[in-house]
């Protein structure tokens, strides 16, 4: 804990990524680019109740001293599969929330915030649960908040196979992204309760894109199995964990959990 009270917060990223199962952070100096901290909690919560999750997180805050102190820079990526993309030509911001319900259930207590993507001519909507967003703000003053599909959009934009997809699995969903050259083909979120209905969703994407899996990159990030891994392989000549070069990792577990925390983020998310 000495170490820990001795980080300066001025000349260090604080990124937060908080899922429905667990939160994970990780501490960053901007500088070095060295990675100082990395953690993990799990919780529960029942289902759609944003004040429970709220609750969960405001527990992890209080068990954790270093998330309590003041970041200068802190991203905040939160798990949802309520977005959307539509093209930036006929993105009216006071229509987002309309947009939204066309495709999901809004909740009274969901905010709707959205970001551009400029290279796609398009324009990501999303919500995100607004108790945990104001928990996280409680302690953390200059938190930019973002839909956790956002930095896996990026992450593979930058890729330059041509033919490549990101799959980002967890326990309640998987989020595709399917892309060809600088053609983005796909970017979904899909509920699953198993694996093996995640890996079906990918195969029926592909097969809808008359995409073979055979020349495909496949980029994997979530807390996969080593049987999860083994099964695409089956599959896919080509699958690699998702990573950033300035967050590298001992050991593919940990890459698979904690690479996320150091993929691109947009500069700007927009509240509705």
């Amino acid at each position: 804990m000495s170490a820990i009270s001795k980080i300066p917060q001025a000349n260090h990223r604080l990124s937060i990524h908080i899922g429905v199962n667990g939160l994970s952070f990780v501490i960053q100096d901007t500088h070095t680019q060295e990675c100082l901290i990395w953690q993990n909690h799990m919780y529960s919560f029942p289902g759609n109740d944003y004040n429970e999750w709220a609750k969960e997180v405001g527990n992890v805050f209080r068990q954790e001293a270093i998330l309590q102190k003041r970041f200068n820079h802190c991203d905040v990526m939160i798990d949802t599969h309520k977005y959307t993309l539509i093209p930036i030509s006929i993105f009216e911001a006071e229509q987002a929330v309309e947009v939204l319900r066309q495709l999901f259930e809004v909740a009274y207590l969901d905010e709707v915030n959205y970001s551009e993507l400029a290279s796609q001519e398009a324009t990501c909507i999303y919500a995100l649960p607004a108790p945990v967003n104001a928990m996280v703000f409680k302690y953390q003053h200059k938190a930019r908040f973002y839909a956790s599909v956002m930095p896996l959009l990026h992450l593979i934009m930058e890729r330059k196979e041509y033919s490549r997809a990101l799959m980002h699995y967890s326990h309640t969903h998987v989020d595709l992204i399917l892309m060809q050259g600088e053609r983005l083909l796909l970017c979904n979120s899909y509920a699953i309760d198993r694996f093996s209905t995640a890996l079906y969703f990918l195969l029926f994407a592909l097969k809808q894109w008359q995409l073979n899996p055979g020349s495909l990159n496949l980029y994997i990030s979530g807390p996969f199995k080593p049987t999860h891994t083994k099964q695409l392989c089956n599959y896919f000549p080509s699958v690699t964990v998702a990573t950033s070069p300035t967050g590298l990792f001992p050991s593919e577990a940990l890459s698979l959990q904690y690479g996320p925390h150091f993929f691109p983020v947009c500069e700007s998310s927009v509240e509705v």
